[in-house]
Order: structure tokens, then sequence, then C-alpha cells
């Protein structure tokens, strides 16, 4: 079966991920460290030959992207954005404290956090009660989260041939809806700045390799 496999890597850490504020469709610089943690990314990939290198268009992941491209020994053939892979729109709570703001969203549950949330009933429970919740009805729920995640890797299909190797840098919440969707238990294990995934697609499925290295 034809298949290429992509190297899913979190962005850099940024101003607003040190002040722990929701960064979804905003966005930030990335800090030092953030720089590092992407020189550090383009480190573990060393090895890779890369054909093609996506990122999400926001600007974080697009730096991210840059730093790790500028430290291969081989450059790649296209780089370009896929906006289908930028973070999940967190509405109105965008920029504010991310521990109150799930703490408020949590409390008709009678809990506190989304952790408890996701005891629940995992990530679809915590992104249906963040789109209930916001007073704007602009955050993603689960379903239009997962329909954009689809078209991103119809996106990449389009762009990619068998047995290539592709950088695709994105977001934490995003690379975890992803591969909860195809069956990983992401609990306590939220993707880490700089962490990579790596996935092999096939015409007609997408597995996850290895989460968050």
């Amino acid at each position: 079966m034809d298949s290429f496999t992509v190297y899913l890597v979190r962005h850099g850490s940024t101003m607003l991920n040190s002040f722990n504020r929701m960064q979804g469709w905003i966005d930030s610089d990335l800090s030092e460290e953030g720089i590092k943690q992407a020189q550090q990314a383009a480190e573990k990939l060393q090895g890779v030959a890369l054909n093609r290198a996506f990122s999400s268009d926001l600007g974080r992941a697009i730096s991210t992207r840059n730093i790790i491209v500028n430290q291969l020994q081989q450059k790649p053939q296209e780089t370009a954005q896929l906006p289908e892979f930028r973070e999940v729109n967190f509405g109105f709570f965008e920029g504010l404290n991310s521990d109150d703001i799930w703490s408020g969203i949590a409390a008709p549950y009678g809990k506190h956090s989304q952790a408890d949330l996701l005891e629940i009933g995992g990530l679809r429970e915590a992104r249906n009660a963040m789109k209930q919740s916001d007073p704007s009805h602009t955050a993603e729920d689960y379903d239009e989260v997962i329909s954009r995640i689809r078209a991103g890797f119809k996106a990449l299909r389009e762009h990619c041939l068998n047995d290539e190797s592709v950088l695709l840098v994105s977001h934490g919440t995003l690379i975890r809806m992803i591969v909860d969707y195809l069956g990983v238990d992401t609990k306590g294990n939220y993707p880490h700045n700089g962490g990579v995934t790596e996935l092999t697609v096939s015409s007609d499925q997408v597995s996850v390799e290895a989460y968050n290295q």
C-alpha cells in the first residue's frame, strides 16, 4: 500500500505559553526557550531526508518550521502553510488564563478542571463543553475540529508522494486531538513543545507510529 511518513512537531514555546494563557488562533512569538526547542526538534530529525516541510498558518508554527528547515543538511523541495492544521479555536477564551477558564467550564459538571472533563467523556466532552460555555459561540466543538483535521490530511495527500518524508509543524491541542482520534490514549501526556509524533499516511488511513518523542 502506498504511503508516506509525517513527522508532526509541536511548535516551540511562546510568551503566552509561559503565562499559561489560552493560545489557539491568537498568536505570540517564540520565546528563547521556544527557539531552543525548535532547534532540538531539528536535531531529532537530522537523520531524515525530508521531502516537504509544512506548518499551520500561525506565526509560531511557521517560525518553528523555518528554524527546523534551516538546520537541515538537505532542504525540502516544498515549503508551505496548511491552515487546516492551525490550533483549535478557543473563541471568547483566547488569551485568558487556562486554569481559570477550565475551572469555569467544568463547574456545571461539579468539576474543577479540563482533566476532570476528560475523565467524564474524553476530548469530545472537553471540546463540546467549551463550545457550550463560550458566550461568543465561536469556539470549535469536537466535530468541527475533526472535520478540519480530515480536510488537512486530504490536503497532505494531494501534496505528497509515496515513500516521502514530510515535516508538519502544528499545535498541542490539535496534535492531541489527531492522535486521540487515531486511538492513542493521551491522558497525562500532552504534546510538549518541540515534541515529535510520527504518522504513516496512506490513501485510506492514518496510523501513529510514535507519539510525543
